[in-house]
């Protein structure tokens, strides 16, 4: 009998130990030089509220240019007139997915990516004002929103024009050793509603996702898992830990030297 004990107690360390990995580890149904259909990579587009920049530009005729530019315009108080700069202002896409530019008027840009609009501005430039008109395109202040168990909770900037989830959580720091790893939600508004996806990281069916690529301001939230809710209570997380269990086998197996001894 004492020469299973010490073997008892390693089964019951290494049983503790799969069973953590099995909740932490990441994509663990993935087999090595698998081939997974995974979501392509989509240029997020604009939608109402975004703002953005457009840069007009001509070699011929650079005077003609700047009119197309909208500039900054400064009030100094106890005036009545405004000095502009040559900072560029950006334009907010309104409800109906429209920016209204210099000499132009208004222009659709919703559902368009960046080169789009600027490839549409330009062609209508070209079309009648300036021939060899360039139109530069950039977008500012798109991010998504990262809530609950990951190292820095908070707003992730979209830097480039598409962005992953994994991309967004490791942007956050990944996420932290008490969170849920098999239940991520995140919430994305479609239309006039809000819509809800759960996604399990530990899975191969990630990639596959619809909401696999983020879009501008959809928040991805990380639920707690059983030891984060347990410290909630005074002794839940206590119950609940590794350590605790290995006390009691610890102690169960000094019970069975003596009672066996």
């Amino acid at each position: 009998m004492k020469k299973l004990l010490p073997i008892l107690a390693i089964v019951l360390v290494a049983f503790s130990s799969c069973h953590t990995q099995e909740k932490v580890v990441y994509f663990q149904d993935l087999a090595e030089v698998e081939k997974v259909a995974t979501q392509p990579v989509q240029t997020i587009t604009y939608v109402p509220g975004d703002k953005l920049s457009l840069v007009v530009s001509s070699s011929r005729t650079p005077q003609l240019s700047t009119q197309f530019n909208l500039p900054v315009v400064t009030i100094q108080a106890g005036t009545s007139r405004g000095a502009s700069s040559n900072q560029i202002a950006y334009y907010t896409v309104d409800e109906q997915g429209n920016i209204d530019v210099p000499i132009i008027g208004k222009i659709h840009v919703e559902g368009l990516t960046r080169s789009q609009v600027a490839e549409k501005v330009q062609a209508i430039i070209r079309n009648g004002h300036i021939n060899d008109a360039v139109v530069t395109a950039s977008s500012y202040d798109q991010f998504v929103t990262i809530l609950g168990e990951v190292a820095r909770p908070g707003r992730i900037n979209i830097a480039s024009e598409h962005l992953t989830l994994l991309e967004a959580l490791g942007l956050a720091g990944d996420l932290t050793i008490k969170g849920r790893r098999d239940r991520v939600l995140v919430m994305r508004q479609e239309g006039g509603e809000t819509k809800s996806y759960y996604v399990d990281l530990r899975s191969k069916t990630l990639l596959n996702s619809p909401v696999y690529n983020l879009k501008q301001n959809d928040v991805v939230y990380v639920e707690p898992n059983n030891v984060r809710s347990g410290e909630s209570t005074n002794n839940g997380n206590s119950v609940r830990s590794i350590s605790t269990w290995l006390s009691v086998s610890s102690l169960l197996i000094s019970l069975a030297v003596l009672i066996f001894k």
